[in-house]
């Protein structure tokens, strides 16, 4: 099984078993990407982390029609980076993130509820 359907599947089945909308996933030596959506909070919390320095890295939100809800490009000068993003922004629905960086390329699934 290739990583990124690795990363999926691991993806996948925390989503199902966690009793809040919240998911990790790791992809490549040492990374990790954790969104946190909470029913009882107005935040998305995404939160990247590597072994090293994350470098350029593109974050990617879209719907499951395939619309892009938030792109961001950038340069992250340590192993992590967080982002909160105000969850009133995105319809109520299943969302995949994607982190793309020098080291990883990690998709995850999250639901706004």
């Amino acid at each position: 099984m290739n990583r990124t359907a690795h990363t999926l599947a691991l993806a996948c089945a925390l989503l199902l078993f966690s009793p809040a909308i919240q998911a990790g996933a790791g992809g490549g030596e040492g990374a990790t990407v954790a969104v946190e959506c909470t029913r009882s909070s107005g935040l998305i919390k995404l939160r990247i982390q590597n072994h090293r320095r994350i470098g350029p890295v593109e974050l990617l939100i879209i719907d499951a029609n395939g619309r892009t809800l938030y792109h961001e490009e950038g340069k992250a000068m340590t192993g992590e980076l967080v982002r909160v993003l105000d969850k009133g922004l995105f319809p109520k629905g299943e969302h995949h993130l994607t982190v793309k960086a020098r080291d990883f390329s990690i998709t995850q699934r999250f639901a706004v509820q």
